[in-house]
């Protein structure tokens, strides 16, 4: 025999190998859940987006020229919260001069694959606001979302996030 100790060798490979193994699997985690949030607020984004061109060609609908402003307001707030936009408005105004403005929040789950796999939630809150017309400009821009939201939704965001990053 040389003397080698075999066994305190095998435990310095083993303790070594633990080692890098959770390096690399805090490392997937980290980016499981990196990959989460962008997925979800991807999502919300898109959504987002899609609400804000639903509006404008809601807003050059002539059928709305007969209509109250109650009326074309409820009309802005089904619009933008109807199916796949899946948008809660929180919020909805009519201004004098005929402007309609709604706060909307859309909440995605983005989930991430790794070790240990990863779910987010995320929240995005905008203002829509425009006139009715012919070619109406729809503006779109971060609001702060409304605390009775986590009333509304069953489960509550990880993060907020905004329309441009």
């Amino acid at each position: 025999m040389t003397g080698v100790d075999w066994t305190a060798s095998a435990r310095r490979k083993n303790f070594l190998l633990a080692g890098v193994t959770l390096l690399c699997l805090t490392g997937c985690g980290l980016d499981a859940e990196g990959r989460a949030t962008e997925a979800a607020t991807k999502s919300v984004r898109g959504r987002a987006e899609a609400a804000r061109g639903t509006a404008v060609t809601m807003l050059a609908s002539p059928d709305l020229d007969a209509k109250t402003t109650d009326q074309r307001l409820d009309a802005l707030v089904t619009a933008v919260s109807a199916g796949k936009l899946d948008g809660i408005v929180f919020e909805q105004r009519a201004g004098r001069d005929g402007r309609l403005e709604v706060d909307v929040a859309f909440d995605a789950t983005g989930t991430g694959s790794g070790f240990p796999p990863a779910q987010v939630i995320v929240r995005l809150c905008a203002r829509l606001s425009g006139v009715v017309g012919r070619d109406p400009q729809v503006r779109m821009v971060d609001t702060a979302c409304a605390s009775s939201l986590d009333e509304r939704r069953p489960n509550h965001p990880d993060r907020i996030v905004s329309l441009d990053g």
